[in-house]
């Protein structure tokens, strides 16, 4: 990154991948740009050291953009302590990876390779939705895992009720079965599982059916007002029968929001791309079985997909485990060798476990998404998978968590730490945020502290230079914990969004110290709001009409000027047009770098009837000159060539400013739309310039080119 003063040497350390020697310490050197500096690798340096790197869902979080400005970059010179500063430099200036870049740059027009992540019946990578229900002298509370279908509906496909005061006190796991009308186990119900959120009540006649125990429960809707909560414990016995009565609610999502990111683990960046060591990780929404369905996917041979490809073969699984018994609905970080990986694992009971998970290179490690191993248990393989129960008092307060954990990197992995947070949807909502510790050093992962939360909190994101944790909440408010020493508290923000209910983690430019959120609902409009790590003040920006339907918009990205400190900076965001329509709003910056309080004139529909969509991505291709933008939909693609009625990823050129989007846009079909969308690189090696996903219907992992993507 050219932000530093002149003369800075940067150290960093990278380790081998385990079962490899490990090399020594690297060393890296800078080369003057003016006043400022490149890191650099150092070519006298012997033996060669791999410098290994990760591009997760927290390079999306905490950005570090350039600056012309020597005050403020003197100002951010706490970065250069986080090795993220480093990756980030690396992912922003990519022209400087993999010594063959300069052989020239081929393309091609297809979907590379899609890797199947499920068995039937199908999970989907589809909001997570939460819901309450009242229906005397019942009531409870759940959240479901939904797969988008046609229309702007949902189908669930997994989730639990817990019921917490009448007959039928307990947890209740969600019977599969729908779109059509299905008769229950016990034949006392017709049951679809279909959710119609543009509707009230959100339900049908038919409903959803949970099971436990010697037990059938069957809640649905027909009316506005008229719930009706039915079960059975054999066909024709209802002991419990309530209708018309109470109100049943959805929330837009769960925190998350089913917004999951796969991650990249690069082996070196400064030789040629490796087929055998670079791989991209998914967690996936599903409860594992061994010898069954996984919980946490790798794949390598990533650059395959063709004739002359890099990778003669693949994609391969490289390792599938079922790891614990619960769900991997959020993205997952990988430690800065690629060695180890560190997610949270969802029981369908409401509790929620923090994991480290050391890769395995012995034995099976898993030939498939559907044919999973138990870390270190079965095929002989060496994978160590290390749990803490997410509970402040260490297991009677249980806690679901639906987020993404952020790990503190340190140069070596030696004394990181870990944030995540976790919530309870009863009552109002209320949560937790943990910082735990023996995160990627081989340790057993252990809470250093946890701090009540008033409110449903999002995913954390750590701040290095103001030493914050922000999050925001179900209040509609930005908040923090300070980590510097003290006991930890929570510092809340103004409420921004009253009655909002998305909670969307925060991005944060560490560079100048600000905060931008997203919110789907101030009463009015759809927000995107900038405030400095002091929470000082803040600028709201509507970019859309306010909806609970979905969770969006989520977050933000800029255009290539605005990394680059040269040209005009502008925020891009998928908002919501009228109708739920995933709208591309553009928002500029005053001269002091404070974002203007309306969205540019231009916008564009990204489809052409209610939809959700994915967070926009911005890569900046060098090779090519262009600047793209990716962005999914679940539903109408307006693109004709993403399958017109159906979901789509769209390739957007932002480099001469805002897009035309309209039937001739790149696009390439996505059922059910996509997961976040993560970046590879403008390599001219074949098949390494690409962009990967994974399909919320269907469950799949894509990688496509990012030029030509149909």
């Amino acid at each position: 990154m050219r932000g530093m003063v002149a003369g800075i040497v940067l150290a960093v350390s990278a380790q081998a991948l385990v079962g490899q020697t490990a090399p020594e310490a690297s060393s890296y050197s800078a080369r003057p740009f003016g006043s400022y500096v490149t890191p650099l690798v150092d070519p006298h340096v012997h033996p060669h050291v791999p410098l290994g790197m990760v591009s997760d869902w927290t390079h999306r979080h905490v950005l570090y953009p350039e600056s012309k400005d020597d005050s403020v970059m003197a100002r951010a010179q706490p970065v250069q302590k986080d090795p993220r500063w480093l990756q980030n430099w690396y992912l922003r200036h990519p022209e400087e990876w993999w010594p063959e870049r300069r052989r020239g740059h081929r393309q091609r027009s297809r979907r590379d390779w899609s890797v199947a992540l499920e068995t039937a019946p199908a999970i989907g990578f589809g909001p997570l939705v939460d819901f309450t229900f009242d229906i005397a002298p019942e009531t409870g509370y759940g959240t479901v895992n939904t797969t988008a279908i046609s229309g702007g509906q949902f189908l669930a496909t997994a989730g639990s009720v817990t019921i917490t005061a009448g007959a039928d006190v307990g947890t209740y796991r969600l019977y599969p079965g729908g779109p059509g009308v299905t008769v229950s186990p016990f034949g006392s119900f017709d049951y679809d599982n279909v959710l119609y959120p543009l509707i009230d009540p959100p339900l049908d006649m038919d409903g959803l059916l949970f099971t436990g125990p010697g037990l059938e429960i069957n809640i649905w809707g027909n009316s506005p007002g008229n719930f009706s909560f039915y079960d059975s414990t054999g066909g024709g016995t209802y002991p419990t029968e309530l209708t018309e009565n109470g109100t049943f609610t959805f929330g837009a999502a769960a925190p998350g929001g089913g917004q999951t990111s796969p991650a990249k683990f690069v082996f070196d960046v400064t030789a040629a791309p490796s087929c055998a060591n670079d791989f991209v990780v998914l967690g996936i929404p599903a409860n594992p079985a061994a010898g069954g369905q996984a919980n946490i996917v790798g794949v390598n041979n990533l650059y395959s997909g063709g004739a002359g490809a890099l990778c003669s073969t693949g994609p391969t699984v490289m390792f599938a485990y079922a790891s614990g018994s619960g769900q991997v609905p959020a993205s997952v970080a990988l430690s800065q060798d690629g060695s180890k990986i560190a997610y949270i694992e969802n029981l369908p009971t409401g509790s929620s476990y923090f994991h480290t998970l050391t890769i395995g290179t012995t034995g099976t490690n898993g030939s498939s998404a559907t044919a999973a191993v138990v870390p270190g248990v079965a095929g002989g393989n060496n994978a160590v998978d290390q749990r803490v129960l997410l509970s402040p008092d260490g297991g009677t307060t249980n806690q679901s968590s639906t987020n993404t954990v952020w790990v503190v990197y340190t140069p070596a992995d030696a004394n990181d730490v870990a944030y995540a947070t976790t919530y309870s949807a009863a009552g109002s909502g209320s949560g937790y945020l943990y910082k735990i510790s023996n995160v990627f050093n081989g340790g057993v992962p252990t809470i250093v502290w946890s701090v009540a939360i008033n409110a449903i909190p999002s995913t954390p994101v750590y701040d290095l230079v103001s030493q914050n944790i922000f999050f925001t909440d179900s209040n509609g408010s930005i908040d923090y914990v300070a980590d510097n020493g003290g006991p930890p508290s929570v510092v809340y923000g103004a409420v921004l969004a009253a009655g909002a209910t998305s909670e969307n983690a925060v991005v944060v430019d560490s560079i100048n110290e600000m905060i931008y959120a997203t919110f789907n609902s101030n009463g009015t409009n759809s927000l995107v709001v900038q405030a400095p790590t002091n929470l000082a003040s803040s600028v709201s920006v509507p970019v859309g009409t306010a909806s609970t339907l979905y969770s969006g918009p989520y977050e933000p990205d800029f255009n290539n000027a605005w990394y680059t400190g040269t040209g005009t900076p502008l925020l891009y965001i998928a908002g919501t047009g009228s109708g739920t329509i995933p709208t591309l709003y553009s928002v500029g910056f005053n001269g002091s770098g404070v974002l203007n309080s309306s969205a540019d004139a231009t916008t564009a529909a990204l489809t052409t009837g209610t939809a959700d969509s994915s967070p926009v991505t911005e890569f900046y291709n060098a090779t090519l000159g262009t600047d793209f933008l990716f962005v999914g939909v679940t539903d109408r693609c307006v693109a004709s060539t993403g399958g017109g009625a159906a979901g789509c990823v769209m390739s957007l050129d932002i480099t001469s400013g805002f897009p035309t989007v309209n039937a001739g846009t790149t696009a390439l079909a996505a059922a059910g739309g996509t997961s976040a969308i993560i970046v590879d690189n403008n390599s001219s090696a074949t098949e390494a310039s690409s962009i990967y996903y994974a399909t919320k219907t269907g469950a799949t992992l894509v990688k496509a080119m990012q030029s030509g993507l149909n």
